[in-house]
């Protein structure tokens, strides 16, 4: 198991504070990790998609909602998000994840032009009560399923994040 996941389940004693923010650290420099490899997999001619931005954050009503990928698809003209979390997957965070793609479409999509944002949330391990490993929910509802074939699939976004997880198995191993 990666120290990437069940982050959640550990007992933090007296030094909340300092082992708190060593974890936020690294769970941060993992997503921007896991944004480089998807950013290399997708933001490409082939799969007719352009990086906008890396890491964006959105603030409303005093929340803030971070976008680690921002992608523009060519032909289906509309904005891609990607939001990545190392940790466990919870339902709240689709809630999240879909007011991001609205903020999104507020802020950045002009509507004549654009069809609405889609996006992806990726969570390095399940929830509680699932099996573990990598979760992916795409969040593709109003696009037609031959407009679909040209969107990263839930197998291939999944592949990346245990990719990224095993280089970083390897690396603690020989530490």
């Amino acid at each position: 198991m990666s120290f990437f996941q069940r982050t959640e389940d550990l007992e933090l004693g007296g030094s909340e504070g300092l082992v708190g923010e060593l974890i936020r650290s690294i769970q941060r420099s993992f997503t921007g990790v896991v944004a480089d490899h998807l950013e290399d997999l997708l933001a490409n001619t082939d799969r007719r998609m352009c990086l906008v931005d890396r890491h964006i954050s959105l603030a409303e009503s005093g929340h803030v909602y971070t976008v680690d990928l921002l992608l523009f698809h060519v032909t289906l003209m509309r904005y891609v998000a990607i939001q990545v979390h190392a940790g466990r997957f919870d339902p709240a965070r689709l809630v999240q994840a879909r007011f991001a793609l609205k903020l999104i479409d507020d802020l950045v999509r002009v509507p004549a032009v654009h069809a609405p944002t889609i996006g992806v949330l990726l969570c390095t391990d399940a929830a509680p009560d699932q099996q573990p490993g990598p979760v992916v929910v795409t969040l593709y509802d109003d696009v037609a399923p031959a407009q679909q074939a040209e969107l990263p699939t839930p197998a291939e976004l999944t592949s990346v994040i245990e990719r990224c997880l095993a280089t970083n198995d390897v690396r603690s191993q020989n530490a």
